[in-house]
């Protein structure tokens, strides 16, 4: 009799330690295995918009871009070919922006790289009224 209760209290025991070993390793968070898409921001980014004609007779436009601080930047009847890099901070889902407006007819490429790489582009053409725009959100 005595024999069976010590392996009961015996059993009691090892199956106590399983259950506490199961129960500590399943509600402890694996960092590592969690895919946060905001992972890595803010971070600081180089940011480069341009701007070609790809119609003759095309030489300027009204050109929109997000600038350093997140506003826009109005540019009245800017040159063609358009360059203009940035440098600033994006939190995650921050976009840059670049877009033409034209009262003449015509077609126009715009890009956006981040850091060195294309992310965005568009090429938009009218027979009227030229407008466009190219935009990327950072994920």
């Amino acid at each position: 009799m005595r024999l069976l209760q010590l392996k009961k209290n015996l059993f009691t025991k090892i199956a106590f330690m399983f259950l506490v070993a199961a129960l500590t390793s399943s509600c402890s968070k694996d960092k590592n295995n969690v895919d946060d898409p905001r992972a890595g921001y803010p971070k600081t980014v180089t940011i480069e918009y341009k701007v070609t004609a790809l119609s003759a007779g095309l030489t300027k436009l009204d050109i929109r871009y997000t600038n350093e601080t997140g506003a826009d930047t109005d540019l009245t009847d800017q040159a063609l070919p358009f360059t203009k890099t940035v440098r600033k901070s994006v939190a995650y889902a921050e976009s840059a922006v670049v877009s033409i407006n034209s009262m003449l007819p015509g077609s126009a490429k715009l890009e956006i790289y981040v850091d060195g790489k294309p992310v965005a582009s568009s090429s938009p053409s009218s027979q009227q009224y030229l407008s466009g725009i190219a935009q990327y959100a950072f994920h």
